[in-house]
């Protein structure tokens, strides 16, 4: 028979200071990528002297998460993102309070400037980041802009409408931080089809004038990923 009496039958009262039912922060993140003048860029937001963190915002109520992100963007350059995929949840459980970060990567096209946006614009490696998640969703976001280049056209989200193939070959360039040899991509860009001759000569400087082009199609999706045979190396 257990003793009622017995200290470890006794009712616990409840401790006020104790929260039994915690409700996590949901933060959206957004990482802004854009090829500005040649140069791979993100967009981030200054605090500080020089420290950088990624634009985040926190979802209104009921409002989709995508539908944030995409707001988040607007307010942050003016503009809609050319591309916008969902990254990475992280749910932040160690400190107080606990969060629950939902990622994107978003891609700005080249034309798309404001001269008061609140981002700033620096190469990756450059950035000092203030929080650590951020440096981790940035390297995440790295990594699968890079893998993605291999097997869909994502790159000319970063382009304007049309380009010259050396317009083309600077983003995979500098995405990739690599040097491509121009005479391999062009014959493997050839044969994917994916881009159509416009018939129009853009002259830079003192240079060749060079034929521009366009993609293949905007909405026709079986030509959105590149065909296997025809994908860029990417670095291991």
């Amino acid at each position: 028979m257990i003793d009622s009496s017995s200290a470890l039958c006794k009712p616990i009262k409840p401790n006020p200071e104790l929260e039994l039912h915690v409700e996590p922060r949901l933060t959206v993140s957004i990482i802004p990528f854009q090829v500005r003048n040649g140069v791979f860029c993100v967009g981030t937001i200054v605090v500080g002297a020089s420290e950088h963190v990624l634009p985040s915002r926190s979802p209104d109520t009921r409002e989709p998460l995508d539908a944030a992100a995409e707001q988040l963007m607007v307010e942050s350059t003016g503009h809609p993102p050319a591309y916008l995929e969902q990254l990475y949840t992280l749910s932040i459980e160690q400190r107080e309070p606990w969060r629950i970060i939902v990622s994107y990567i978003a891609l700005v096209s080249p034309d798309s400037h404001r001269p008061n946006e609140e981002l700033v614009w620096r190469e990756p490696a450059d950035l000092q980041l203030r929080r650590d998640t951020d440096r981790m969703l940035l390297d995440y976001a790295l990594v699968r802009l890079r893998a993605k280049l291999g097997y869909t056209n994502i790159a000319f989200h970063l382009l304007p409408r049309t380009f010259t193939l050396t317009d083309l070959q600077v983003v995979y360039e500098r995405v990739l931080d690599q040097e491509l040899d121009k005479r391999n991509f062009r014959r493997r860009l050839s044969a994917s089809g994916i881009v159509t001759r416009t018939g129009v000569l853009r002259r830079d400087g003192k240079h060749r004038p060079a034929e521009l082009y366009r993609f293949t199609s905007d909405s026709d999706q079986s030509t959105f990923l590149t065909p296997p045979w025809a994908r860029m190396e990417t670095p291991s």
